[in-house]
């Protein structure tokens, strides 16, 4: 005696597919094949000054991000004189 499934089977719905970059020069698609490098340039607390984002198979560049940052981890010091 065969026991019979009390839900309905769901159709599979299929998921959106997200639009995939072409690189202009080589034709490589995928979001996989751009990344982004950090530059050799340092800051004194040896940040990267900017991001390249380049194509991996061909080294066209799409952009440059720079990274500001003009904060002072010490702050100075500051003596007030003393009231007489």
């Amino acid at each position: 005696m065969a026991v019979e499934p009390t839900e309905k089977a769901q159709p599979k719905v299929a998921e959106p597919q997200i639009a995939q970059p072409k690189c202009p020069d080589c034709a490589i698609q995928g979001t996989d094949k751009i990344i982004s490098t950090p530059s050799k340039e340092r800051s004194r607390a040896k940040q990267p000054w900017f991001y390249i984002v380049h194509c991996t198979n061909c080294g066209h560049v799409y952009n440059t991000i720079s990274k500001h940052s003009f904060s002072q981890a010490v702050t100075p010091n500051f003596i007030l004189p003393k009231p007489s």
